[in-house]
């Protein structure tokens, strides 16, 4: 026990430090928790060797962000930017397969091997894109809306992008019954969530109000239990967490739930981004350094240009389609399962994979900086991609009274 408290001391203490020393740089905190990861994982120090499970309470961050983010978006927003998030995501799926496909022709590999890729890079990560976005208060900006329709549209998409490579790689027929549970069980829990948001304001019991631990409770089994049903039907388990985040957006405890299970939040987010920092391999990276930053360099720039191209000819200025772009130029923690799925289908080999899992860290742990570039590109304070601080708040204050008078009507 001595030796485990020790090496969470060290864990703690080095992503505190790192924490403040790259958010002094005004660079988020989660680069500091990844680099954490790295030391203490497996190829650093060895401090922690378990990474199957600091995998999985990773992925409860993840849950718990998007059921914090549910609990601040506005659906007539989030639904009047659905031309964005639905053509734009499936064009920007479409194009980035084509690319891929095509450059392995050039380079003589498999077709197969290039729409697995082009379904890798076309995966932006939520975890990444809504801390920085939080982080900055800049959720409910234009460019932040259209990047949470996107992420949201990408998280459903990972379904039939199994469901396409398995048939690829004859894995076997299409189960048609599963399909069918996973379309019409999403579109029923959509459904089910658009009422109750509708509705007038829902109150919790009086009998939970009274307890400050059973409302916390109550808080994390609507957003497990919605989790945990997305992800029983076939559907992401995050995706479910924002619909619940929506409905208790719509009642009379939001705010004290938010407030009160924010420090868990934080927590679990962290320990997602040092399980990332656990996958880099110091000596994969040390043979291939050269061509991983060349990757991923490429893997930034395709993925900034096919959002910025798209985004543009769906009608967004300039200045919001950088943004955009650059916020979603990384590839996501769903490619991982992406990648192993390539794996065990033998659509990769074992070099394959590492260099796949390698490029995907070194992209969630590079993508806040080269925000930071894109940001610097655009001087940071164009007149229609940023508001002051003051201009924030208002927007967020008028959001709010529109919401209260909505469910009033």
């Amino acid at each position: 026990m001595n030796s485990v408290l020790l090496a969470l001391v060290a864990v703690i203490g080095c992503a505190l430090m790192f924490a403040f020393a790259l958010r002094s740089l005004r660079i988020p905190a989660a680069v500091g928790y990844i680099i954490t990861g790295v030391i203490a994982g497996p190829s650093g120090f060895g401090l922690i060797n378990d990474r199957e499970l600091l995998t999985h309470m990773g992925e409860l961050g993840v849950i718990m962000l998007l059921f914090f983010v549910g609990m601040e978006v506005s659906l007539p927003r989030l639904i009047a930017g659905w031309r964005i998030a639905l053509l734009g995501t499936t064009a920007q799926i479409s194009l980035s397969v084509v690319l891929c496909i095509f450059g392995a022709w050039l380079f003589g590999w498999s077709w197969k091997s290039g729409l697995l890729f082009g379904f890798l890079i076309s995966m932006s990560s939520t975890a990444v894109v809504l801390t920085l976005l939080k982080d900055a208060d800049e959720l409910e900006l234009p460019f932040g809306q259209n990047a949470l329709g996107i992420l949201l549209v990408q998280d459903m998409a990972i379904v039939p992008m199994m469901i396409v490579l398995g048939i690829v790689a004859g894995e076997g027929p299409v189960d048609s019954a599963k399909i069918a549970i996973q379309v019409i069980g999403g579109g029923l829990l959509l459904a089910l969530a658009i009422w109750l948001i509708r509705r007038p304001s829902w109150h919790f019991p009086m009998a939970l109000k009274q307890s400050v631990d059973k409302k916390i409770m109550l808080g994390l089994l609507l957003c497990f239990s919605a989790a945990a049903l997305t992800a029983q039907i076939g559907l992401s388990a995050p995706f479910g967490a924002f619909l619940a985040g929506m409905i208790l957006h719509a009642s009379d405890q939001s705010e004290w739930v938010e407030e009160h299970l924010r420090s868990l939040y934080v927590v679990f987010v962290a320990i997602f981004f040092m399980s990332v920092g656990m996958l880099v391999s110091f000596d994969f990276i040390s043979t291939h350094l050269l061509l991983l930053i060349f990757l991923t360099l490429l893997v930034f720039t395709v993925n900034s240009g096919i959002n910025v191209m798209i985004l543009r000819l769906l009608g967004e200025t300039w200045t919001m389609a950088l943004l955009t772009g650059g916020l979603l130029s990384q590839i996501g923690e769903f490619s991982f399962l992406l990648a192993s799925m390539g794996l065990g289908l033998g659509l990769i080999n074992t070099e394959g994979h590492q260099m796949a899992i390698a490029v995907i860290a070194l992209s969630l742990t590079l993508s806040p900086l080269w925000m930071l570039a894109v940001r610097f590109m655009l001087n940071e304070q164009g007149p229609d991609m940023q508001a002051s601080d003051q201009e924030r708040k208002v927007q967020k204050t008028v959001l709010k009274e529109k919401a209260v008078i909505k469910n009033y009507e």
